[in-house]
């Protein structure tokens, strides 16, 4: 399969441009942009996201150039080589483990050193990665390629100093500057190359973070921006939405106490139901690690100390004879687990409307539940009837809310008649019953083949609180290699699917 970026002279030069501004200028992340969030482009908008936004992440940002750096010449073409070198630091010193390959870069003068009696030490970090790098390496996960010593560090050979074949990790005062932490991939080499070292740069100090310790803030941003060496060890083209949204959740893995991520959650699947879980927006993609939380919470089956599930995905995606990109590595790995997509998504959409019951962090870490997308106030035994175009990986909710003493028999039907797009396009719904006394009862509703679908469920104004309508897109075909920013570079063909629903009251 031939996957490439799209080339276009004009956006590789505002890349470049963005690049050196971002590498160069101090900057500020947005308010909420807490503890551990990688290194990111400040965006425009107050709120952080909004649907027509690309994701914003200077780890996203070098993979690019690193991609697309062959194509360049002239002074692109040395502005990117500027962007994607290593750190210069100061009477630089280095630190390597002798159990894992991992060499700690840090200055020991000038405002890049690590501050005398502060809380960041490079030991401190360098122990905090090999920590990490057992954890990925005992559950199966491919460790980050060899740089063939590009960035110098040495080990003992026969009493001589041998350049470390290792992971360089370099420590910088890109704090001050409002960022936590980035990755960038070496440059690729040849069309068919997908897979690359890399290195990272963390902060010096974290001091200048509200949010968090320094030492919360660089255990969360290490696990995160070193995952993302793992997946340039896979594919290092691969989906933005994928890569962010599993480092998101493997950093809560790793360090499940710090619970930084649930930061992101309004911004993904939880918060905004209707837009794309693939759709690579500002904070969207880090918000969409939910959608990996509530597919481990389903298949927890381990391999080492994490969720074998997600690995398989990614060894599904590597580059090699077998690779598939993003939605179709997610897909097959669903199916084997017997958690087919189109199931699985209108569960997990389903779930979304009850977090913090469905999640078992849900209710201690007070998860979002965003408004519904329609609501209706019955009052009498009625009919009603409605539309709503359903994203691609997206839902709609629609909600029905018994009123009055007209409604209180207990024989008292809410009965449901859906008119949905063909299964073969990934729709499916679910009904969630919320009774007044704190129990919910979740039912799928049974669709042909053409979206017709019909269910009846209990609407007594005494028993019942409301009842919601969660329907689903989970098509995956894609029109890819187009220069999209969905899966596979992708369009969806099944954008704004139209759904048709009526609900009628009636007592049995």
């Amino acid at each position: 399969m031939t996957r490439a970026f799209p080339r276009p002279a004009a956006v590789l030069t505002t890349l470049v441009v963005m690049l050196a501004s971002l590498l160069t200028a101090a900057s500020a992340v947005p308010a909420h942009a807490a503890a551990g969030s990688a290194l990111r482009l400040p965006t425009a908008s107050a709120s952080g996201d909004s649907d027509g936004d690309v994701v914003g992440d200077a780890t996203m940002y070098m993979r690019r150039l690193a991609l697309t750096r062959d194509t360049m010449s002239g002074a692109a073409r040395k502005q990117a080589d500027a962007s994607l070198a290593r750190p210069r630091l100061a009477d630089e010193r280095i630190t390597c483990s002798a159990s894992a390959p991992i060499c700690v870069h840090y200055a020991t003068s000038g405002s890049d050193a690590p501050k005398q009696g502060g809380d960041i030490t490079p030991d401190l970090v360098l122990n905090t990665l090999v920590d990490i790098y057992r954890f990925y390496q005992s559950s199966g996960y491919r460790m980050p390629e060899a740089d063939h010593t590009t960035g110098g560090g040495t080990v003992q050979t026969n009493g001589q100093p041998v350049p470390a074949d290792d992971i360089d990790i370099y420590l910088a005062n890109i704090g001050k500057q409002g960022y936590y932490g980035y990755c960038a991939p070496e440059p690729l080499t040849g069309s068919a190359a997908r897979h690359t070292p890399a290195f990272c740069v963390l902060d010096n100090d974290y001091a200048e973070f509200p949010h968090g310790t320094p030492t919360t803030n660089l255990q969360v941003t290490a696990a995160h921006e070193f995952f993302h060496a793992v997946q340039f060890a896979y594919d290092a083209t691969e989906d933005s939405w994928f890569m962010e949204s599993t480092a998101v959740w493997m950093e809560d893995q790793v360090f499940d106490n710090i619970n930084d991520n649930i930061q992101y959650l309004p911004y993904g699947p939880l918060g905004k139901p209707t837009l794309s879980l693939d759709k690579a927006t500002t904070f969207g993609v880090y918000g969409g690690w939910i959608f990996f939380r509530w597919v481990t919470e389903q298949r927890p089956q381990l391999v080492g100390r994490l969720p074998g599930i997600i690995l398989s995905m990614w060894q599904r995606a590597a580059a090699g004879s077998r690779d598939r990109y993003s939605l179709q590595a997610v897909q097959g790995a669903l199916k084997a687990a017997k958690l087919p997509l189109r199931t699985a998504f209108a569960r997990f959409a389903a779930a979304n409307r009850d977090a913090t019951h469905t999640y078992t962090e849900g209710a201690a870490n007070h998860y979002p539940i965003a408004a519904p997308t329609g609501s209706f106030r019955l009052r009498s035994l009625v009919h009603r009837s409605g539309t709503v175009r359903i994203n691609h990986l997206a839902a709609a909710t629609e909600r029905f809310v018994p009123k009055g003493h007209r409604l209180g028999s207990k024989r008292t039907k809410l009965r449901l008649h859906l008119n949905m797009a063909d299964t073969s396009r990934g729709t499916a719904a679910m009904v969630t019953v919320f009774e007044r006394n704190g129990k919910t009862d979740v039912r799928p509703v049974r669709l042909n083949r053409h979206g017709g679908g019909f269910i009846a469920v209990p609407f007594s104004s005494r028993r019942i609180k409301r009842v919601e309508l969660t329907m689903t897109n989970a098509s995956t075909r894609m029109r890819c290699w187009i220069g999209g920013i969905f899966s596979c570079q992708g369009q969806p063909k099944d954008m704004h699917q139209l759904e048709r629903f009526s609900a009628a009251v009636r007592r049995a």
